[in-house]
């Protein structure tokens, strides 16, 4: 990647980010990523955009932490260093949703590097019986000069009505009712040719792609919801349903006990006290959010609800060292988070 450029490498040459991690760096932090893999000429959004990070950054962020001296280690490792003494600085690696990519382009990076990494997997977005949403809306406003929706009309003609559409519809996906959802989602078909299944075939593993990565001893396969909802929206027995269908579904096609736990989006909007109690009843181990923050002595008994930064293409060596020492950007948090 380009050399970062800014505030902040400037920042880390100052030594505030050496200065912050006394007080706010923990024991290490979880990062989150999507996808490996260049820039799609097709997304058209920030919001997806960010998510497609090249290989050679990621080889660069593994290089920075090596460096720096922070082991990458699985979760379960992580829970021991809270749970025990003193010890070296760690991160963990977690990707969101299941991409093909995270098998052909990420799978030799972390065997290279001899990385581990945690892949949360969502059945349905692997199917086609859930909707990739974020890829359909952007493929729909991109190409019309008029959004049809059940609630409205948007003129989407302009660069600056499409982001503003873009961001309306993403936010009402979030916090509107799974029927209002799921009526966006049938617009987007109807009215504007979306193909949702020819979005999961091209961007999303299959199940022999799951089983491939679960069988690699860098790999741990985490549960994800069968469909991807915003669980705060749903009612009790439906936001059960979809974190225990999603972990017997995965046992099943990979062997393997599921053990880890993200919620979708991961947002103080779409996860509360409710999602954190149905999780530690369906014995998950640990669970993630997508609040940014790092991991503290505590967290070995609040094990429902992780912080982990967001890392997206543009973030460098600079940025992966200012979020590790617990400097975070207040203003940059309410990006859609798959």
């Amino acid at each position: 990647m380009r050399e970062e450029a800014g505030l902040k490498p400037l920042l880390v040459r100052l030594g505030v980010a050496t200065l912050a991690r006394r007080w706010l760096g923990g024991r290490g932090a979880v990062l989150v990523f999507h996808r490996v893999c260049a820039p799609d000429p097709t997304m058209m959004f920030e919001a997806n955009r960010r998510n497609c990070v090249p290989p050679e950054n990621l080889r660069l962020l593994l290089e920075t932490l090596a460096t720096s001296g922070i082991d990458v280690v699985t979760l379960d490792e992580a829970l021991a260093r809270l749970d025990g003494g003193a010890a070296r600085r760690f991160v963990c690696l977690t990707f969101d949703d299941g991409y093909r990519d995270n098998l052909d382009t990420l799978l030799p990076i972390l065997q290279a590097y001899r990385a581990p990494a945690t892949i949360y997997v969502a059945p349905g977005l692997l199917d086609g019986t859930a909707p990739l949403w974020w890829y359909g809306l952007d493929q729909a406003i991109a190409r019309a000069a008029t959004l049809r929706l059940p609630q409205g009309d948007m003129t989407t003609g302009t660069l600056v009505e499409k982001h503003a559409a873009f961001d309306t519809v993403a936010r009402r996906m979030l916090t509107d009712a799974p029927d209002v959802a799921a009526a966006i989602v049938a617009a987007l078909v109807a009215r504007h040719g979306v193909d949702f299944a020819a979005l999961a075939r091209a961007h999303m593993l299959d199940w022999a792609g799951v089983r491939a990565l679960a069988a690699s001893p860098l790999v741990e396969i985490g549960a994800h919801t069968i469909s991807h909802p915003s669980l705060a929206r749903l009612d009790d027995a439906a936001a059960r349903n979809e974190m225990a269908e999603c972990q017997v579904r995965l046992e099943n096609e990979t062997g393997r006990r599921v053990r880890h736990f993200a919620y979708p989006y991961g947002t103080g909007e779409t996860v509360g006290a409710r999602e954190l109690q149905l999780a530690a009843e369906l014995g998950f181990v640990t669970t993630v959010s997508t609040n940014p923050g790092n991991l503290f002595p505590t967290h070995a008994q609040a094990r429902h609800c992780w912080p982990r930064h967001g890392i997206g293409a543009g973030d460098g060596p600079a940025a992966l060292r200012l979020k590790l020492a617990g400097i975070v950007n207040p203003f940059g948090q309410r990006r859609i988070a798959a």
